[in-house]
C-alpha cells in the first residue's frame, strides 16, 4: 500500500489480498487511488472527517483515515463482473499486511444477499483461532446490521464482522472492521452509520 497523495485520478490497477485472523480472507482488486481525509486525533465515536465513493458505496471516514476503492474478488454480479468493495484505514494500502493497523473493508454483493441472510453469510467467516462475542444487532443508517465481535491472541487483536440488508437494493453490505485500540461497540456503529449506497 503506497504512501500516495490524494488525486481524484485514477491509478493502474493492481491486485492485492486482504489477508486477516483466521478462516476469513477478502480478496480485492484496487482501482482508485487513495482518497484524503483531514486529519486528526482518536477515531472512537468521533464525526467523521469525510466521505469517500467507489462506485455505488460511499462511506464517512473516521478522522486521519483514508480510502481506496476495490472490487471485491470472488463476488460476481448478474452482468459478470466483480462486485464493488472499498477498503478504508490511516493506510489502506497497508491494512492487509499490518495488524497493528485499524480500518475496514466495506463490500455490496447482490449475489450473496440471493442465497444467504447476513447471519448466514457471517456465519460463514468465522475465525477459529479467536474467541467470539454473542452476535448483537443494531440499526444504523435504515440497515439492520447482525455485528459479530472477535478477540484474537494473535495477528489483529480485534476484528468485527458486520452484514445488513440493504433496504431499497437486493444487495448484502458486508462490513469488516479492524477497530482502533480505543474503539468499541461505539466507533464500530458509528462507521456502519456511514456507509451507504448510492
Amino acid at each position: 500500500y503506497g504512501r500516495q497523495p490524494p488525486s481524484p485520478r485514477p491509478t493502474a490497477r493492481r491486485p492485492y489480498g486482504l489477508r486477516l485472523a483466521g478462516a476469513a480472507a477478502v480478496a480485492v482488486v484496487a482501482v482508485g487511488g487513495a482518497a484524503g481525509a483531514e486529519t486528526g486525533g482518536a477515531s472512537s465515536g468521533r464525526p467523521a472527517a469525510g466521505t469517500y465513493t467507489a462506485g455505488p458505496l460511499t462511506v464517512a471516514l473516521p478522522p486521519g483515515w483514508s480510502a481506496t476503492g476495490a472490487s471485491w474478488a470472488g463476488q460476481y454480479g448478474a452482468d459478470g463482473g466483480p462486485e464493488p468493495a472499498l477498503v478504508m484505514s490511516p493506510q489502506p494500502r497497508r491494512w492487509a499486511a499490518d495488524p497493528r493497523l485499524p480500518g475496514a473493508f466495506v463490500g455490496l454483493s447482490a449475489a450473496t444477499a440471493a442465497r444467504t441472510t447476513p447471519a448466514g453469510f457471517l456465519a460463514e467467516r468465522t475465525h477459529g483461532d479467536c474467541a467470539s462475542a454473542p452476535a448483537r444487532t443494531t440499526r444504523q443508517a435504515d440497515v439492520e446490521w447482525t455485528v459479530v465481535a472477535y478477540h484474537c491472541d494473535r495477528g489483529r487483536p480485534r476484528i468485527v464482522e458486520s452484514a445488513g440488508l440493504h433496504p431499497e437494493r437486493a444487495a448484502l453490505l458486508y462490513v469488516q472492521i479492524v477497530p482502533p485500540a480505543d474503539g468499541g461497540p461505539d466507533f464500530v456503529d458509528t462507521l456502519l452509520a456511514g456507509v451507504r449506497v448510492r
